[in-house]
């Protein structure tokens, strides 16, 4: 007589016939992977971010801090009240800040060997996004702007004037502990730019903005910078030579003015100051940022 063989459990599937059996190890792999996933989800929504990048950044004269960490689906986690600021003597103070900055991995630079993150920030009515990862020469940043209004950043300002408009545009930059900016490229674009200014009895329309840029070094090369559709048109190229102290930097700069016949006398007061009138011969910007100087 021989003895009955055992086999493995079916289930009848939705026809009424039988499936094929499930495989005890297939359901542990499933159980590993999913616990594995939902630790490293933990790990990473609540990883001290704030803490680690001002680590990062404190040799570069930056800190941050958020006052609250939550977890962001489905890997990462969510910064509150996120503020960025100089520890340097020469410009101390808040440089940037967001209501929400959410923080997660990238995992395409891993795949590269380069583990790094990626950051999308609420930011004074747009939105950036930046994708931080170590290189061999410092820490390597790609970033993107949407529609940021100009007229509630702190990170520059103009002598004398305020600048308002919504900047949009994109690019790199090499950040090392021995140069703050030592390297990258981008363009920049601005929509409805207007400055103001006790120069001009009314707001000046520069309408829309273009500009190309790349820095190499600690220079600062302006390669296009152009306005269209506003009271005055500007055109200039030249570089900046960055120093420690922004305010220190020194410009080089050649730029031609235009303007249209509407806006000539309110802009008359402004217009004296210069050493010709408007036209194709072009204006140098010498000196500092601090201390700029027009021949």
């Amino acid at each position: 007589m021989t003895s009955p063989v055992s086999r493995s459990p079916r289930t009848p599937d939705a026809a009424g016939g039988v499936s094929a059996p499930i495989r005890p190890g297939l359901v542990r792999i499933a159980y590993v992977v999913v616990g594995l996933s939902l630790f490293a989800a933990y790990l990473i929504s609540t990883f001290p971010y704030s803490t680690t990048l001002t680590k990062a950044l404190a040799p570069m004269g930056l800190e941050i801090s958020s006052t609250g960490q939550s977890a962001s689906f489905p890997f990462g986690a969510q910064l509150s009240d996120v503020r960025l600021t100089s520890t340097r003597p020469a410009n101390a103070g808040l440089l940037v800040e967001s209501s929400a900055v959410t923080i997660a991995p990238a995992f395409l630079s891993m795949l590269t060997m380069h583990p790094g993150v990626r950051v999308k920030a609420a930011l004074y009515d747009g939105v950036v996004n930046v994708t931080i990862r170590p290189s061999g020469r410092g820490t390597a940043i790609s970033y993107d702007l949407d529609a940021v209004e100009l007229a509630r950043q702190q990170l520059w300002t103009i002598p004398g004037a305020t600048a308002a408009g919504a900047l949009s545009g994109s690019g790199t930059l090499l950040l090392s502990s021995e140069d703050m900016a030592e390297a990258g490229d981008g363009v920049l674009s601005a929509a409805g730019l207007t400055l103001t200014s006790a120069l001009a009895s009314s707001p000046i329309r520069l309408g829309d903005g273009h500009s190309k840029f790349k820095l190499d070094d600690g220079t600062l090369t302006i390669e296009e910078f152009t306005t269209s559709g506003g009271d005055l048109t500007v055109t200039a190229e030249g570089t900046v030579q960055l120093a420690p102290d922004p305010g220190q930097s020194a410009l080089a700069i050649e730029f031609t003015l235009s303007t249209s016949p509407a806006a000539a006398s309110q802009l008359a007061m402004l217009l004296a100051i210069l050493p010709h009138p408007p036209g194709p011969q072009p204006y140098h910007l010498t000196g500092t940022l601090n201390s700029p100087r027009i021949s």
